[in-house]
Order: C-alpha cells, then sequence, then structure tokens
C-alpha cells in the first residue's frame, strides 16, 4: 500500500534512505525491510531493488548517511572550539550527543552484524572520515609518532561510553555532556 505522501520523481534511492532513517526513530536496524522503508517512502515495493541489490546496502547506505552527519555534528563542534584540547572535548561531547539522539542509527554504524562496511566503499570512507576528524585534533596535541595510539584511546573511551549509555543507561543525555568534558583531561597528552 502506497502512502499518501508518495514519491514521484526521480530520487527514489534517497527517498529510501531518508525513509529509512526516520524509520530508525521507532525501529531497530535489524527488524527493517526493503517493504517497510519502500512503503515509508511511498515507492512500490520493488523499488528498493532498483537500487540495491539487499537489505544490507540499504543499511550500508543508511549508516553511510549516519557517518556524514556525525562528521558534520563534529566538525561544528571542532570549529567553534579555541584550542586542541577544547576541541577534544567538544568532539567527544558532540559524539556523544549524537549517540544519545540516534540510538538505532549508531547502532547500526558500528554493527558489523548488519552490515560489513569493507564491503561499502563509500560507507567506509565516509566512516574513516569521522575518525581523521579526531585524529586532526589530536595531531595537535601530540608528537607525530603517538598520534595513532592516543586518537585509538581518544576514540575508544568515548565510544565505550557512549555505548554504555545508549545499551546500559548508565548515564542520561545531561550527565553524559558533563562527562564528555571529563574525558578530555583523562586523556594524557
Amino acid at each position: 500500500m502506497k502512502n499518501e505522501n508518495s514519491y514521484h520523481h526521480g530520487n527514489a534511492r534517497s527517498a529510501l534512505i531518508n525513509a529509512g532513517l526516520l524509520l530508525l526513530n521507532t525501529t531497530p536496524a535489524n527488524q527493517l525491510s526493503l517493504r517497510m522503508v519502500a512503503d515509508a517512502a511511498g515507492l512500490s515495493r520493488q523499488a528498493p531493488y532498483n537500487h540495491f541489490k539487499d537489505k544490507e546496502e540499504l543499511l550500508a547506505a543508511i549508516a553511510e548517511c549516519g557517518f556524514q552527519k556525525l562528521a558534520k555534528s563534529m566538525l561544528h563542534a571542532k570549529s567553534s572550539s579555541p584550542g586542541a584540547k577544547e576541541a577534544l572535548a567538544d568532539l567527544g561531547e558532540a559524539y556523544i550527543q549524537f549517540a544519545h539522539e540516534s540510538r538505532q542509527l549508531f547502532r547500526l554504524m558500528f554493527s558489523s552484524e548488519l552490515t560489513d562496511l569493507e564491503q561499502f566503499p563509500s560507507a567506509l570512507s565516509a566512516s574513516d572520515a569521522t575518525y581523521d576528524i579526531l585524529k586532526s585534533v589530536i595531531r595537535k596535541l601530540v608528537e607525530p609518532e603517538l598520534l595513532e595510539e592516543r586518537a585509538l584511546a581518544a576514540w575508544s573511551l568515548v565510544h565505550g561510553y557512549a555505548t554504555l549509555c545508549i545499551e546500559m543507561n548508565l548515564e542520561n543525555a545531561t550527565q553524559a555532556k558533563a562527562r564528555a568534558k571529563q574525558f578530555a583531561s583523562l586523556l594524557v597528552f
């Protein structure tokens, strides 16, 4: 059954991705189906197969969009900071806030069980771009030989915390925002 807000244009691929993003507000990614996404986009149930070979490819495209949104948020946080240490704290805050506000999307982005980003170069590139933003800030704080290990430590700390918050309800969004500032001081630079 077609949605009343049917798309009658040539950008069905984007409509499907956007519908998938909207559905993630209420539905876990593992419960999405191509049929459900097509219905939400107001497209025929055949439409997804014209743009994606299977559900995993659609989920990779949605994850790619999530990484682009996360990168945009991180770049904004970075550009608003007066110095590298403040930028690091602000990146952590943006990352944790994204996880809180987009729980299902965040889970999808980091779930190799749902989609193997290695199989989808543009999604993998979008993922790498977020990590590169973190590295660009840490590069200003450490000697070149320490960049990789410190970037991995910073990412692990913030990602682990964000995951604990959304999976175990460790702390609410307000508490998490304050915690991000503390994490930057825990990292020895």
